[in-house]
């Protein structure tokens, strides 16, 4: 498998506390490829935390910013970019990164979800909030966006070797 390569970029999408990073990093790491983060980006261009943008400036010019990011950074990506939780906005950003790459929703099941953000640290969405009743409703606005993903995994309890390892398979399918 080490001998493995993609012949376009790969996008993880899903819930935030999906792994995206994790997995991502690991991922490209294992294919010997870059990996970028959206939200390090975004970071990086607004030179503030995302709290800090969602306390300041507001959800609304937050996902502006990364929808123009997003757009700009997938037409030249190499390697594998994990999105933001909220990053496919509309139809027209699914579209576009099944372009330009694989699009891979890693799907978690809604209670490992709830465990691992129950601390809502970080995470200006669950801030002050119901977080499971703001995970159910951000499922129910997100899925149908997820669920267009060129490759979907389950993460459970398994190990991000594990995973990882899976998603390699999936892609050599698609690949071949």
């Amino acid at each position: 498998m080490s001998e493995f390569t993609i012949s376009k970029p790969i996008f993880l999408c899903g819930m935030m506390g999906s792994g995206k990073s994790t997995i991502g990093k690991r991922l490209a790491a294992r294919l010997n490829i870059p990996f970028k983060d959206l939200d390090e980006l975004i970071v990086k261009h607004e030179s503030m935390s995302i709290p800090d943008i969602f306390a300041t400036k507001g959800e609304e010019y937050f996902r502006t910013i990364e929808r123009s990011l997003l757009i700009k950074e997938s037409q030249n990506t190499k390697g594998v970019m994990a999105l933001g939780g909220g990053s496919l906005q509309n139809q027209q950003l699914v579209d576009h990164l099944k372009i330009h790459g694989w699009l891979i929703f890693l799907r978690v099941p809604q209670s490992v979800l709830l465990k691992r953000l129950k601390s809502g640290r970080n995470r200006p969405m669950l801030s002050g909030v119901n977080i499971e009743e703001k995970i159910d409703g951000l499922l129910k606005e997100r899925s149908s966006f997820y669920e267009q993903s060129d490759i979907s995994i389950t993460i459970g309890t398994e190990s991000h070797g594990k995973v990882v390892d899976n998603l390699i398979k999936k892609l050599n399918i698609y690949e071949g």
